[in-house]
């Protein structure tokens, strides 16, 4: 699926909304630690300590979702708040990933908030049971061709077990290779979702595949019931991320969203907000 103009559908939406921010001092590899359930409760960026731009950053997607405003106009508000608040890059950073304001590391913030917030939305719709029904399979294609250096996704879906039928990378919806294809503890690009993006500006999506091909491809067998799978948020109650660092700890529980146990499990305030 190609997310190429604002889709402002209501799945999308929730999935951005539930999100609480994360003020962190911590970098790209720091926060790589975060199981894929923060990640998908948390909006964060590596080494952003300010409210402030955190909160122009969620305006900006929740503007993005709802069609209120483009990428070009959202990342120059960002630009322009960075410059109010005196921002200034480190000279031998200047326009790379580092500099807050640099295009590139600014597209990347939105982009691939956009991006996870509709392959959430998308993927819950393939959820239900009559869509899953007609609709068992998907298969990973090329959407774009990102930028820079290119990866080798056929070596990363053999590399976690995954078949090929004809050259194409086809699998269940609900099979683990969804997961196991964006798992940050294999790739260090991956994003810990089982839907697109499974990878930092990986530029793949996925193509539904219908019971009839399914069958044919010894995927499933005719009149077999397929079940789905809970992703919502209120689901993923508990998650056990490798967070070492207690200044990412402590960021991580000032959220709001929950506070890690005595077994070092990190776990979700609910829906009504009890712990």
């Amino acid at each position: 699926m190609s997310f190429t103009a604002p889709v402002p559908f209501k799945e999308a939406l929730d999935a951005h909304d539930v999100k609480s921010h994360l003020a962190t001092t911590g970098n790209t590899a720091d926060l790589q630690q975060l199981s894929g359930a923060v990640k998908r409760r948390a909006l964060f960026s590596a080494t952003v300590t300010s409210g402030e731009l955190l909160q122009k950053l969620d305006d900006s997607i929740n503007a993005m979702l709802t069609g209120q405003t483009d990428l070009a106009t959202a990342r120059l508000g960002i630009k322009q708040l960075l410059a109010d608040m005196g921002y200034e890059p480190d000279p031998e950073k200047i326009g790379g990933l580092q500099d807050l304001s640099s295009t590139d590391r600014i597209n990347l913030q939105l982009e691939t908030n956009i991006d996870t917030a509709r392959g959430y939305g998308w993927d819950l719709q393939g959820q239900d049971p009559d869509v899953l029904d007609e609709w068992p399979a998907q298969e990973l294609i090329r959407d774009f061709v990102p930028k820079g250096k290119e990866r080798d996704w056929s070596e990363r879906w053999t590399r976690v077990g995954g078949e090929f039928y004809d050259g194409r990378m086809i699998a269940l919806k609900n099979d683990p290779i969804w997961s196991k294809i964006g798992d940050s503890d294999i790739f260090p690009d991956g994003l810990d979702n089982p839907y697109p993006p499974f990878a930092f500006n990986s530029g793949m999506g996925v193509r539904d595949e219908d019971r009839d091909e399914a069958e044919s491809l010894g995927l499933i067998e005719a009149n077999q019931e397929v079940f789905p799978r809970d992703l919502s948020f209120n689901a993923e109650l508990q998650a056990s991320p490798d967070v070492r660092d207690e200044k990412l700890r402590s960021m991580m529980e000032a959220t709001g969203l929950g506070t890690f146990n005595s077994d070092g499990v990190f776990v979700f305030k609910d829906a009504e907000g009890d712990s």
